[in-house]
């Protein structure tokens, strides 16, 4: 085999697939936090909505993640949000109701 072909085995590249799907996890939730938390300029509607779409998107690269999602990521947004807004309801979602 030549330096230039790299043999790559399945079990190699699924690892690295969801790897690359978990680090895409973790920086969609990281970037809505940092826009949830620091975005001076930001409703709680909107944050609602930018947690939704976050959950949606992550939904979409790991469709098995929702419980996962639900059990660790979830919070984080829960806390941020009533941290942020502490008198409006903790992520409640009225089912239709997007900013965009």
């Amino acid at each position: 085999m030549a330096k230039s072909q790299v043999d790559i085995t399945p079990d190699v590249s699924s690892r690295f697939i969801e790897r690359r799907r978990l680090r895409r996890i973790r920086m969609i939730a990281g970037l809505t936090l940092h826009v949830v938390c620091g975005d001076d300029k930001l409703s709680h509607r909107e944050a609602r909505c930018l947690v939704d779409c976050a959950r949606k998107a992550i939904l979409e690269l790991h469709p098995g993640f929702e419980q996962r999602f639900d059990r660790v990521i979830s919070p984080h947004f829960q806390r941020a949000l009533c941290q942020r807004w502490p008198m409006e309801e903790a992520m409640t979602s009225i089912p239709g109701e997007m900013v965009n």
